[in-house]
This record gives C-alpha cells, structure tokens and sequence, in this order.
C-alpha cells in the first residue's frame, strides 16, 4: 500500500494547458475514482502520476518518494487500460506472468504469484487457454491478473470497463471491489460513468476542463454538491435545475410558484437563481406543488422515470413508483423545502 500525493501539479502541451494547478492527497488503502466528462483531463493525471506523461510542474509522490522524475517502470505502479492488451499467442498464464519472466525472476516466485492471483481472480481453469478462447469479462480479469502479480504499490485502471456489455459492466464492478477489499491496496480508477464512481469509489475526485471541482465519499457529493456542475454530472438521472429568479419579497418566484429559501446568503431581488432539485425528490406528500406536462415515461418496473416540462418551461425529471401517467398527461409534482439545492445563475452552490 501506498500513499499518492499530487502537489501543484500542472501539464501543458505546447501553449495549452490541459492540468491546471492540481493538488490531491489519496490515503494508503483508498480506492479513489477520478470523475468527469471527456476532455476532462483524468486520463491525462492518471497517465501522470504513471510516468507516461511528463509534468510540467509541480510534484508527484508515492509512498512518501517523489517520484516526479522517475521512469515509469521504477514508480511500483500497475496500470489497467481500457484494451486488454493481451498476446494473442500466450496462454493465461504466460500472459499473467510476462512481466516476471522477462525480469528473469525465480521460477518458484513466478509460480507463486500466479497460482495466487489466479486463486483471487477465480481463474484456475482458464491458465492453459488462449486469449481468443475467453470472455471479454475474463480476459479483463486476466490483464488485472498481470497487474497482481507483480505486487505494485499502487494500482492505476484506466476505464477497464469500456468495452464490456453493461451485465459484465455490472460484474465487473463487483469483482474490483472485492479485489480491493482482498488486496487492500491504493487503486486510482479513471472513470466517466458516474454509476461506477458511485458504486466503486472510497472517494470520487470530479474533474472539468483540468481542474478538480470537488473531492469527497459519493453520497457526501451527492446530498451536498459545491456547485451546480457537479449536482449534474453525479447522480443518474441528474440533478433538475428550475429557472428562478428573487422576488421583493424575498422568496424565489418560479412560473405558478414561490418558495422560500431557507439558506443564509443574502438574495438581492432580481437575482437570477437555479433551482435545483433530485428526480426522487418530486414524490413527496407534502410541501410544494409544481404543475408540469408528461412527455415521456420510462417504465422499468419498481422504479420508473418521467420526463416532463414545467410549467417554467424547464425540461424535468421525476422519480415514480406505482400507477404512471400517460404521455400528454397534467400532472404535479410535490417536494419539501429541505430537498432544494440553489445555485447562481454562473453555477456557484448557495447556502
């Protein structure tokens, strides 16, 4: 196990700088995921603290070393890609043991590492087969395997999970996780679903434009976002935003509604707000009552979602369980004040 530290780190490429001025501690033993749209810039950090791209400033350490300047393969890193990059020719095993081999290590320590990730990885059975001869949910298993066998001190994943169907995608979730808690080491995951940071990860760092947005355990992202960028991007389906702006009064006056905010910054009346509120949130008994048009329904058994257009003429989304209405029908939907979010109209989270 180890302990990673980024410490102002930036990366340009040529004038353009796609990393700006990142700073992150991740514990020994955490299992981080790194969150974002594409173009984000996670790839790249991962790439960075791996050695397979160059920083351009700003400091990388593992284990308490700085490593910032170091070879890639003297870092004690094991990286997943997306590709499983797996020699068609080999068998299982002499895939999983490659790296071993050619650092000439003992016959009897190569045997034994692969016997025990094997065992881990559930792949006993399979160590005489080829490549073509496996599932794409095992041979992701088998690069992971290769990964194990040299015992780094942090392991890095670069999307694994990409180019499996979404039950593998599933599986495969659960099987990293138990791997972790198996092996107990530092893992940095790259990610841009946000149903695997939030199913997979001790803590999610969200990333935009190269820049960390906010870092925290995944429910405490999801009930208490920084600003409206990351109450979008977590949670599935996303944060609704109602267009709202502040009355003399005080209160936040949307089409056919007024609410009062119940936060301590000072509303200037005028002031454009977002309202933002959680699909689950619009099925409270109590509280209040927003008129809204059905557009679609998605019906998928005990939890279904409707697609609606308030009467502010945002586009919306509600979390329904039992009878569903049809396609065109009015409908309102109820929320209590405590599940409100607001932001400004820039983004910036409201308190």
């Amino acid at each position: 196990m180890a302990r990673v530290a980024l410490k102002n780190v930036s990366k340009s490429f040529g004038t353009t700088e796609v990393i700006h001025d990142v700073s992150l501690s991740l514990d020994d033993g955490e299992f981080a995921v790194f969150v974002g749209p594409s173009g984000c810039g996670k790839s790249t950090l991962l790439r960075m603290i791996a050695g397979l791209e160059e920083v351009s400033s700003g400091a990388i350490e593992i284990a308490g070393v700085d490593v910032t300047r170091e070879r890639a393969a003297d870092r004690g890193i094991a990286m997943v890609f997306q590709s499983y990059a797996l020699y068609p020719h080999m068998t299982v095993a002499k895939n999983m043991s490659f790296g071993l081999r050619v650092a000439r290590r003992p016959r009897a320590e190569i045997q034994e590492k692969l016997t025990r990730a094997a065992k881990i990885l559930r792949l006993e059975d399979l160590l005489e087969r080829k490549p073509s001869q496996l599932s794409g949910g095992q041979r992701q298993r088998v690069a992971i395997g290769r990964a194990i066998v040299r015992d780094p001190k942090v392991f890095l994943f670069d999307e694994p999970l990409s180019n499996l169907d979404a039950e593998l995608r599933v599986q495969m979730r659960v099987e990293i996780g138990q791997l972790h808690q198996v092996l107990g080491s530092t893992m940095i995951y790259v990610t841009h679903d946000q149903v695997e940071a939030m199913t997979m990860a001790d803590r999610i760092v969200v990333l935009r434009a190269g820049r960390v947005e906010q870092v925290g355990k995944p429910l405490d992202l999801y009930g208490d976002p920084v600003n409206a960028f990351v109450a979008g991007f977590i949670g599935s389906p996303r944060m609704n935003f109602l267009s709202g702006v502040v009355a003399d009064s005080g209160r936040i006056k949307l089409r056919g509604l007024e609410i009062t905010p119940s936060i301590s910054a000072l509303l200037a009346p005028g002031r454009k707000i977002q309202v933002g509120i959680r699909p689950e949130h619009f099925d409270a008994a109590d509280g209040y009552e927003l008129g809204a048009t059905v557009d679609m329904v998605e019906a998928l058994g005990a939890t279904s979602f409707v697609y609606a257009t308030a009467e502010s003429g945002d586009r919306i989304v509600a979390e329904r369980r039992g009878p569903l209405p049809k396609i065109g029908d009015a409908v309102k939907l109820r929320f209590e004040p405590s599940a409100i979010r607001l932001f400004s109209e820039s983004g910036e989270r409201l308190r």
